[in-house]
């Protein structure tokens, strides 16, 4: 896996717990460590750009993911 593929596995990682915890308890992780809330009015610039960027994650992962994995060499049979 790429550098680029972890950084964006990272992301939306970090994306998918904050929605569960604000789902589960309306706490916000990001809006908690970086200020501001949820609403673009009224999240600071670094929680806007966190949500950006992970939702460009979001995106960019789900279009670079390897989906099937890919086989390095020719298929071997095991026969008992």
């Amino acid at each position: 896996m790429s550098t680029f593929n972890k950084l964006l596995a990272v992301l939306v990682i970090i994306g998918a717990i904050t929605w569960g915890l604000i789902g589960l308890f309306d706490w916000n992780l990001v809006a908690a460590l970086f200020g501001g809330e949820v609403q673009p009015e009224k999240a600071s610039n670094v929680s806007q750009l966190i949500y950006i960027l992970v939702g460009l994650a979001g995106v960019a992962f789900a279009f670079t993911f390897p989906w099937r994995s890919r086989q390095t060499g020719p298929r071997r049979e095991i026969h008992s």
